[in-house]
């Protein structure tokens, strides 16, 4: 039984309390939030704080989940790696990869295990093109095609606060390409521009970018932050010997066909709904991890690569021109 207390009751925090309390090998013992939802938490009959204190400082709780804002996170790991705490911490560590880096080593020097919430790894469908690919099914890899928009645009003051949109929604597709593929990435080469929103001083809101791997072949990412028709997630990978791919999730399957059209419905609209299984899925694997002492599933390099290739976009879209990763890696000598 692992003893478990919780920062943030946001909308990642709730989903992450809700699949804690069910599952049988957890003890909630506590959330934190100076803006605490007390009507959901006291629905649910946990005990709750304002104080970040009455985790850290309670015995009883062995591991922390920290599912507050961003620009939360490198404090709140700091303070559990130092209280000894097992930690969970959703993307990203911290939007500057020097602080990341100071947490590597924290990490390193305390010995504690710390996962990061790429959940998109757990999807079961990512998850069967990855195992396929790895074990030969469409041969060399020629052409990654990760399709990701969003229903609708997040707030202004969140995109203010989020690093912009490659360092915040890209970042799961940089991932995802990685752990697709287990290749690296050369050079990244990235179009974009603000399309669909009204904050294009701030940020971009629609971008292609373009890869080359180590191995060669090519890869691209799409990625939107306003789909009409609902929350758009894909993957196809072309290989020498084949294909494979996965289209949306539906609510149902059903095609309706007649003489005047083929029809079906949206998409699903929310990402917390597209991958509601997959977080399941990342719990289990963060506790069989812990309770089998070993290592974390999406770790810190996970992390830190992910952010080098958000960072080597950014730089991208300003300079307009092809970006090498390693330029990236030499200035944090790396």
């Amino acid at each position: 039984m692992i003893k478990v207390g919780i920062f943030g009751t946001g909308r990642i925090g709730k989903i992450h309390i809700k699949n804690l309390i069910n599952h049988p090998k957890v003890d909630l013992k506590m959330v934190v939030d100076p803006f605490i939802d007390e009507d959901f938490i006291k629905a649910l009959g946990i005990s709750f704080s304002k104080d970040e204190k009455d985790i850290f400082e309670n015995p009883q709780i062995d591991t922390v989940f920290i599912c507050t804002p961003s620009d939360t996170h490198y404090d709140l790991i700091k303070k559990s790696i130092l209280a000894h705490k097992i930690i969970f911490c959703e993307k990203p560590i911290d939007l500057d990869l020097k602080r990341i880096l100071e947490i590597k080593q924290l990490v390193e020097k305390e010995n504690v295990f710390l996962q990061v919430g790429f959940n998109r790894r757990f999807d079961s469908n990512f998850r069967k093109i990855a195992k396929e690919i790895q074990e030969g099914a469409v041969g060399k890899l020629v052409q990654t095609r990760i399709t990701s928009r969003d229903f609708s645009p997040p707030p202004r003051n969140y995109v203010e606060a989020s690093g912009g949109m490659f360092l915040d929604m890209s970042i799961h597709d940089f991932d995802m390409l990685r752990f697709i593929t287990k290749k690296e990435v050369q050079s990244i080469f990235v179009n974009a521009t603000n399309l669909v929103t009204d904050y294009g001083d701030i940020d971009v809101d629609t971008a292609f970018l373009l890869f080359t791997l180590m191995d060669g072949s090519l890869a691209s990412i799409e990625n939107c932050r306003s789909a009409v028709y609902g929350y758009d997630q894909r993957i196809e990978v072309l290989g020498k010997d084949g294909r494979i791919f996965c289209d949306n999730k539906y609510d149902n399957s059903v095609i309706l066909c007649n003489k005047e059209n083929e029809s079906r419905e949206n998409p699903l609209d929310f990402f917390l709904e597209r991958y509601r299984d997959s977080y399941k899925n990342e719990l289990e694997d963060f506790i069989f991890n812990v309770q089998n002492n070993n290592p974390p599933s999406v770790g810190i390099d996970e992390s830190i690569e992910a952010t080098i290739l958000a960072l080597a976009a950014l730089q991208s879209h300003q300079q307009k021109q092809m970006i090498e990763i390693a330029s990236i890696k030499a200035k944090y000598a790396l």
